[in-house]
């Protein structure tokens, strides 16, 4: 089989036609359909062949629902489903290493963001996403709940004030958080979710408390960091966690290292801080818009030289002469 890239519209086509053909009710006009699609063109059958090879690995990833979803044609793990055998059917070519390597999870999603990307996503009720860099969510609204999952990153939300008697959930991997007023910031760390509500409150339920004993309301004008079993004490919300709305990142007396980590969140490739000056202070307000403008900065006020290996390598050394 050719190790050509397979276009992802096709990998989707062609996950869309295998699952629909796994379905028990698919009748023969449908199969003769999707036999029509396999010999329109040479990628559609390669396509196919790979949708017969992944079948059962793609629903072992969705989970175990997964398994039944294909009877259920609105079901979320039929979503799960396909989307995850799309994504396998396009990196096939890219060989076994890189396939284990893959970022599942953020690829999956119904919206992402690239590195240095921002992007506002309009809901299905009136409201509005804005995603910061590096960002993934995925959009689930049936009748009962309109629930949003934040898979990475950070985003804004604007909830609409009409839709009260319709619960609006963010799932994050540390909790389910019911917004309960119409705007919030929450960004998902290695092992905490921040949430800052900036107009109403939120109700904060940890994933792994026990009952209601780990459960919070955050007021308006607070924030919080929850990892599973419980949420910090809530504090006043620091002002600089709505910068990057401005595309601007403030530091005060920041260390170099922590400032590096938070500035590469915005520059694709690998962004590094030597140890020997990992513990400089930092201080001031800089554009996002352009990160070599900010590393030039950085060498005219801090004691470093800015090394490039190549654009996507990037290391901050000790001048030589300080």
């Amino acid at each position: 089989m050719s190790d050509t890239p397979i276009d992802r519209r096709i990998a989707r086509e062609a996950a869309q036609w295998f699952v629909r053909l796994q379905n028990s009710s698919a009748g023969a006009a449908e199969h003769a359909a999707g036999a029509e699609w396999r010999a329109r063109h040479v990628d559609h059958e390669r396509a196919w062949q790979l949708a017969e090879r992944f079948g059962g690995r793609a629903q072992q990833l969705a989970g175990s629902a997964g398994r039944v979803a294909l009877e259920r044609p609105r079901s979320l793990e039929r979503r799960q489903v396909l989307k995850t055998l799309a994504l396998l059917i396009a990196a096939a070519p890219v060989g076994l290493a890189t396939y284990r390597g893959l970022p599942w999870r953020e690829w999956q999603a119904d919206e992402r963001t690239a590195t240095g990307e921002q992007r506002s996503l309009q809901l299905p009720d009136g409201g509005q996403i804005r995603l910061n860099t590096g960002s993934a969510v995925d959009i689930a609204y049936d009748e009962h709940v309109r629930r949003v999952r934040l898979i990475a990153g950070e985003m804004l939300v604007e909830v609409p004030h009409e839709h009260a008697g319709r619960p609006f959930i963010v799932d994050t991997d540390e909790a389910e958080i019911a917004l309960l007023g119409s705007r919030f910031v929450l960004r998902q760390y290695p092992h905490s979710t921040y949430l800052a509500a900036l107009e109403g409150a939120a109700r904060v339920r940890p994933r792994r408390s026990p009952g209601d004993e780990g459960l919070m309301l955050l007021a308006a004008g607070l924030q919080t960091h929850v990892n599973s079993r419980a949420a910090q004490p809530p504090m006043v919300l620091a002002k600089d966690r709505l910068d990057w709305l401005s595309q601007v990142l403030r530091a005060e007396k920041m260390r170099l290292d922590d400032f590096i980590n938070e500035l590469g969140r915005y520059r694709p490739g690998l962004l590094r801080c030597d140890p020997a000056v990992a513990g400089l202070l930092i201080s001031g307000a800089f554009q996002l818009r352009d990160t070599d403008q900010v590393l030039r900065a950085l060498s005219q006020t801090l004691p470093v030289n800015v090394l490039y290996r190549t654009p996507y390598w990037v290391t901050l050394t000790a001048r030589a002469n300080a």
